[in-house]
């Protein structure tokens, strides 16, 4: 099972650490230390955590709103504060709460600071995905016994029925007090001022008459009884519950201000996937880089021997086609090449005159005048002369005899020669 890191920052040494590895909601390997101890802890991983800021550096609030305004809440709610914080208000990061029944919850801490504390983390592999006040994660506990309420002179029990009383919890942890004091506002003050800041909260909340419950919670059994003694005279008969308890063992999945919000809240992990893929990605793109280089090169050779090869052909068009266009050398010499292939023989003219002419040779009486050639139907023509017509007569026949055919076109004799146009074509197979 997968286990999730929590840090929080030590309150005695705000440039320290504290961190526990959560598993099933229990603590495993507690332990503190500077960023390096950390990050010797983490090693070179990128991992997300979530982050508990002290008390003492984010207020919790409660302010009014109108229904009109709870779609603009954000934007809104940071303006009510500038009359009540001292500085800027655009130096803090306000956080907001749940809203209901006109009024919302929001806290608020230093923007810088908070920014450099996610930038610390950042640097060594920290993601921080959760974030909230040490104080809100203390467990709410509503199965104490309630305090009997201290009535007025003008009060009554049943004018106290609608005031239930509320739940306070105290921490003790680090030399301060985490102070809970309702679902979304809590606090920390150290150990010497809780008495006066729980008087004091007592008079703000108008509570005299109905005082809280308390829970009190520590690590140690001397914690527990020096927490109870700086309470209140008042408040030391409120007390309900006493646990010792791991300062681990807090409420992560309950109703307190998670202040990643606006320009803290989580966006994609590119850094994360950057440091996990740089090195795939850098392999990857010089692999590109050498491919198309590779190619481009070919490409370049390919049109450099191209251009050779048009140019040799440019020659040869030019040695058959002196004159003339020269747009397309190759198309050009394709089309003179066809027009002197038969289009009806496939023999070529060499092989029909090598089957004729040792047969005219072997006549002596025969003499060859004419010989012509038609690439178009196959057809040779030879105008021959003999002194008699018996010899161009047995001429044909033994051309005929060799498979081709001979056909005498003409004939005719002046005096003692004979001429004759022989026209000779070899059948088709």
């Amino acid at each position: 099972m997968s286990q999730q890191l929590v840090l929080s920052i030590d309150n005695s040494a705000p440039e320290h650490f504290c961190w526990c590895w959560l598993n099933d909601g229990l603590a495993q390997d507690e332990a503190s230390g500077n960023l390096e101890a950390l990050q010797a802890v983490i090693g070179q991983v990128s991992l997300q955590a979530w982050l508990l800021l002290p008390g003492a550096k984010v207020v919790t609030r409660e302010l009014e709103y109108g229904e009109k305004e709870k779609k603009h809440l954000r934007s809104l709610l940071p303006f009510q504060l500038e009359e009540s914080v001292v500085g800027d208000i655009d130096e803090l990061h306000v956080a907001l709460g749940n809203a209901a029944n006109g009024k919302v919850a929001l806290a608020y801490t230093d923007k810088s600071w908070l920014k450099a504390i996610f930038a610390q983390l950042a640097s060594i592999g920290v993601e921080i995905t959760r974030c909230w006040s040490a104080p809100l994660l203390l467990p709410l506990q509503t199965d104490v016994a309630p305090v009997e309420p201290l009535l007025g002179e003008d009060e009554t029990l049943e004018g106290l029925a609608g005031k239930p009383a509320t739940t306070w919890v105290l921490a003790a942890a680090q030399g301060v007090v985490n102070i809970r004091h309702g679902e979304q506002q809590g606090f920390s003050v150290p150990h010497a001022l809780v008495c006066t800041a729980l008087t004091l909260l007592v008079d703000e909340q108008k509570l005299q008459n109905n005082l809280p419950r308390l829970v009190l919670r520590a690590n140690s059994q001397s914690e527990l009884d020096s927490l109870l003694s700086a309470l209140p005279d008042n408040l030391t008969v409120c007390v309900q519950a006493q646990t010792l308890a791991d300062p681990w063992q807090l409420d992560f999945t309950g109703s307190a201000i998670d202040l990643c919000q606006a320009e803290f809240s989580q966006r994609l992990p590119l850094e994360r996937w950057w440091k996990l893929w740089r090195s795939i990605g850098i392999l990857a793109l010089v692999t590109l880089l050498v491919y198309v280089g590779v190619l481009v090169f070919h490409i370049h050779k390919l049109n450099k021997q191209n251009l050779q090869l048009r140019q040799q052909m440019e020659a040869v068009y030019r040695s058959v086609v002196p004159h003339g266009q020269s747009d397309d050398p190759e198309k050009r010499l394709r089309i003179k090449l066809k027009d002197l292939t038969p289009k009806n023989q496939t023999d070529s003219v060499v092989s029909l005159m090598a089957g004729v002419m040792p047969l005219i040779a072997a006549n002596s009486d025969v003499t060859v005048k004419v010989i012509s050639y038609s690439a178009d139907t196959g057809e040779m023509s030879i105008n021959v002369q003999a002194h008699s017509f018996n010899s161009i007569d047995s001429l044909r026949q033994a051309i005929a005899g060799q498979g081709y055919t001979a056909e005498l076109l003409t004939a005719n004799a002046q005096g003692d020669l004979n001429t004759g146009r022989l026209k000779i074509t070899k059948p088709a197979h």
